[in-house]
């Protein structure tokens, strides 16, 4: 389902004019729709992303497979393509948020529909806590404690830390090699959930706007009784 399908649904004046946006951190004023469109857009940036890190940091690993140390020219490369991937993994997991602020917000303005919403909802939650735990046990896997890891400013500062020993600069471009990998599965899982669900509200926020506007001009306006000359 590409983007331009999206676009078409929020082209009417109507729909613009009758869904203010919720403060999702998307962007700032934007309309429902603009949002839900905007959702789109960024999580497939993100998963393109992911597949571009996977490939660079797989390639930096196995340069490194056979070496007992990091040589010290590689790892600002190496260094950046992990912050690179910390970054990654902080915006989607905003996105995520970020989704389930903009469902929650169709929901409190229009109302709840059928269970299509709740359940893109959950899902959207769930996917936040698979990834939260695939990347700790990895994390854990080799040697490093995931509570270092748990916002993207923290977990820059361990891969600093890291760095200061041969040992932890191996070991977290281990963990990274199989987190990017991770990612990329994961990224394609949001996609999908998030076009799906997004397809779903924009569907919604039209059919409720039309209702609106429908309910609107059915009102018959009331005509003042005719006075003066001719009149009758």
């Amino acid at each position: 389902m590409r983007i331009q399908k999206f676009v078409a649904l929020f082209a009417a004046p109507a729909l613009i004019v009758s869904a203010p946006a919720h403060a999702t951190g998307v962007i700032a004023g934007a309309t429902f729709p603009e949002q839900i469109v905007q959702e789109v857009t960024l999580v497939e940036q993100y998963a393109t992303q992911a597949q571009q890190l996977e490939t660079q940091i797989q390639q930096l690993a196995n340069q490194v497979v056979n070496m007992q140390t990091i040589p010290v020219q590689l790892w600002p490369n190496i260094s950046s393509q992990l912050q690179g991937l910390v970054t990654l993994v902080g915006n989607a997991k905003g996105l995520s948020y970020a989704s389930a602020n903009t469902v929650s917000a169709v929901q409190a303005q229009f109302g709840q529909p059928s269970g299509v919403l709740s359940n893109y909802n959950a899902s959207l939650q769930t996917w936040t806590s698979n990834l939260d735990g695939q990347i700790a046990g990895v994390l854990q896997q080799f040697g490093l404690n995931a509570s270092n890891f748990q916002s993207t400013q923290s977990a820059l500062a361990a891969i600093q830390a890291q760095s200061q020993s041969a040992s932890g600069r191996k070991a977290v471009l281990q963990a990274g090699n199989q987190i990017a990998g991770l990612m990329v599965n994961q990224m394609q899982d949001l996609q999908s959930d998030i076009q799906v669900g997004n397809q779903a509200m924009l569907n919604y926020v039209a059919m409720q706007a039309h209702t609106r506007v429908d309910q609107s001009n059915s009102v018959t306006p009331i005509l003042a009784a005719p006075t003066g000359p001719g009149a009758f």
